[in-house]
């Protein structure tokens, strides 16, 4: 019986944790949080009044017609413009000369208001080798055993995009 007394202290230090959890937790979650979901109701109106970041690759086209007409012509007409280059909105607004700075992307900060491509990364995104990948899209496993493969010589700096176009997908002689 003297053991009693034990779990009746360690139930008590529990009751507390979770009576301090569940007091913490009914502060910090909104109270629309789980009506529509598994996320906060009041989201949806709070993006409606954003302005969308993503405007499509068709709104692109407007000042590059040359790059969209090669794209919409190469096999890579299925990922939009902003997959790759970021969104859209904000290249607008700078080319534009429109100010940004109410927008929190750190991409405001590139030249252009693009994203920095490297030429490797953004096509490592769709076509490097895993298991979740779809196998019939072209996928490499290893950057350096493909560049040798094809005939090419790999240093560190080798990208990509020194030997393909990646709007059209043609690779560059």
């Amino acid at each position: 019986m003297g053991h009693a007394k034990h779990f009746v202290r360690l139930f008590g230090v529990l009751a507390v944790v979770v009576i301090t959890f569940l007091a913490v937790r009914a502060q910090a979650v909104p109270k629309d949080y789980g009506t529509l979901g598994r996320f906060r109701a009041s989201a949806i109106t709070d993006a409606k009044k954003r302005e969308p970041r993503h405007i499509g690759s068709e709104a692109c086209s407007d000042c590059h017609d040359k790059i969209n007409k090669s794209w919409a012509a190469g096999k890579h007409h299925t990922p939009q413009c902003e997959n790759c280059h970021g969104p859209g909105m904000l290249h607008v607004k700078v080319m534009s000369e429109d100010s940004v700075d109410a927008y929190p992307d750190q991409i405001k900060k590139n030249p252009k208001a693009l994203r920095v491509t490297s030429g490797i990364q953004e096509c490592e995104w769709c076509h490097f080798k895993t298991f979740e990948r779809p196998s019939v899209l072209k996928s490499i496993s290893n950057v350096k055993e493909h560049i040798t493969k094809t005939g090419g010589t790999y240093t560190a700096k080798s990208k990509c995009t020194d030997c393909h176009d990646p709007h059209t997908t043609v690779t560059k002689k």
